[in-house]
């Protein structure tokens, strides 16, 4: 392929903070908000000391990188100084840099070099909402309170007020091994130029690394705290469904509570969904002190077929008509009393091995030490807590990847099925008991599978092809299941289905 004259570099920027560091360490001005910066090179090519060619462009985008991870450790470094200043001066720590410079050579001064005072910046794979940083502090600190998390959101992507309110809220309301907050501040005025939050690592291993090397026993033991995990998230019940925010907004205390705020809706490209006006026949969206299951999923279905109807300008396209088939499946659920119980509860999403930390004591033994990544977490129907956990009985890193997902995008397709071997029906079994007496119906059953799909479907919409293929797929077995449950619903769902398809003539006027 022919070059032009110039070539187009994006260079990623690891905290999207490229100016050069402000001398008071606390400056936000002239922060860039864009993840990439353009430049352009030459593309002249070189060659490098293995004989292998690469172009000048290519030297520039590792430059560029470099220059950029070396800008981002200063900033943290600076951080770290400002939130603990070293007992080491500053006149100090050059003095015994030039000290090991002159004494590199000489093995009997070198025990006399004092150990540097700077801390050890480490930064860390994953984190699709948050830049993850590892920091050691110097042997000066305390052991205790060496071993740190800095979390640093992406561009837009995440919030750290809201993830301190999350991890407080579970360590008011349950026993989940969760990580401590150490030091946050929400604003842009700090030495990283970002809101941050800073928490103590969790001690131990992801469980993904070590499950192959686990005994019987042990993973016996994983199985019941997974069970009483799900048991706990349970446990934590709301009449209303959202997610968690601060009480006071930049102003957080432990002291306070969170609210619970609805869902925020985003289309295709990323923009916010028009919020749909309060319905006066139906309780969606007219109160927040309760809300029932189905006026849950009245809400937010009708909110994105009403965004449909209007980007189609009125005309009622393959979108707008499966939503509608949607709302039918949601008033013949309810209509059956599926939606029992009503309330809502604590949901991580994401509860996978690789994030769950665990710690082994013995060749009997393991010990979870914290569960990490409630980036996703919310508060929802109780049958979407219950998804069951398949890689808990049924693990195969060469099976369970995300290619398994697509056929059913929103859960592992044979989770609900009886595992094949003793050993995986022991670790089901243990897990059923230590989740709860009303785990079961909620999650192995054909309905709450289903509802667990329309629950994803209405929080993210027809967005995505896989969105849609999910939704049609859900109408077609609930087609198929409903007859089974032989209850005389048809003629009401059907009515409250044509209430919505009426009322839809006015969305443009909104």
């Amino acid at each position: 392929m022919a070059f032009d004259q110039t070539e187009k570099i994006e260079i990623p920027l690891i905290d999207s903070l490229q100016p050069a560091i402000d001398s008071s360490h606390g400056a936000s001005g002239g922060v860039s908000d864009s993840p990439t910066r353009s430049v352009n090179a030459s593309p002249t090519r070189s060659s490098n000391s293995n004989g292998s060619v690469r172009t000048s462009s290519t030297a520039a985008y590792e430059r560029a990188e470099r220059e950029a991870e070396d800008a981002f450790n200063q900033r943290i470094e600076n951080l770290c100084q400002d939130l603990w200043p070293s007992p080491t001066s500053i006149k100090h720590r050059f003095l015994a840099s030039q000290a090991a410079l002159r004494l590199r050579t000489n093995k009997f001064f070198r025990s006399f070099v004092p150990a540097p005072q700077v801390p050890l910046i480490e930064h860390l794979k994953g984190g699709g909402f948050n830049h993850i940083t590892s920091i050691t502090l110097p042997s000066s600190y305390d052991e205790g309170h060496r071993n740190l998390i800095l979390r640093v959101p992406r561009e837009g992507e995440s919030r750290p007020d809201q993830q301190v309110a999350l991890l407080d809220y579970v360590r008011q309301r349950t026993a989940i091994p969760v990580a401590s907050i150490e030091a946050t501040d929400f604003t842009c005025n700090n030495a990283v130029g970002k809101p941050y939050a800073i928490q103590h690592r969790i001690p131990g291993r992801d469980l993904d690394s070590v499950w192959d090397v686990l005994s019987r026993s042990q993973r016996c033991v994983v199985a019941k705290e997974v069970g009483c995990l799900i048991r706990a998230l349970l446990s934590v019940e709301s009449p209303v469904a959202g997610t968690i925010e601060a009480a006071t907004n930049g102003s957080y205390t432990s002291a306070e509570l969170p609210n619970i705020v609805p869902f925020i809706l985003t289309d295709a490209r990323g923009d916010l969904v028009e919020k749909m006006e309060p319905d006066a026949t139906s309780g969606a969206g007219t109160a927040r002190s309760s809300e029932t299951t189905v006026e849950f999923f009245e809400y937010y279905l009708s909110r994105w077929r009403k965004t449909a109807l209007a980007e189609s300008l009125g005309e009622t396209n393959c979108d707008v008509e499966l939503y509608d088939d949607m709302l039918k499946v949601v008033h013949e659920m309810n209509a059956l009393c599926l939606f029992k119980p009503e309330l809502n509860c604590l949901c991580h999403l994401d509860l996978h091995p690789r994030n769950i930390m665990v710690e082994i004591n013995s060749e009997d033994s393991v010990r979870v030490t914290g569960i990490l990544d409630w980036d996703e977490a919310v508060v929802a129907p109780k049958f979407v807590n219950c998804q069951p956990p398949g890689w808990l009985w049924g693990y195969d890193k060469d099976i369970h990847t995300e290619n398994s997902l697509l056929p059913w995008p929103y859960e592992l397709e044979g989770a609900n099925n009886t595992p094949s071997t003793l050993e995986q029906q022991e670790l089901k079994s243990i897990f059923d008991d230590h989740a709860g007496p009303e785990y079961p119906r909620l999650a192995y059953s054909e309905s709450s599978r289903l509802m667990r799909g329309l629950y994803r479907v209405a929080t993210l919409g027809l967005t995505a092809n896989w969105h849609s293929a999910a939704a049609e797929r859900i109408v077609k077995e609930w087609n198929i299941l409903r007859p089974k449950l032989d209850t005389p619903f048809v003629v009401e769902s059907e009515r409250a289905v044509s209430y919505y398809k009426s009322d839809s003539s006015s969305v443009l006027a909104r």
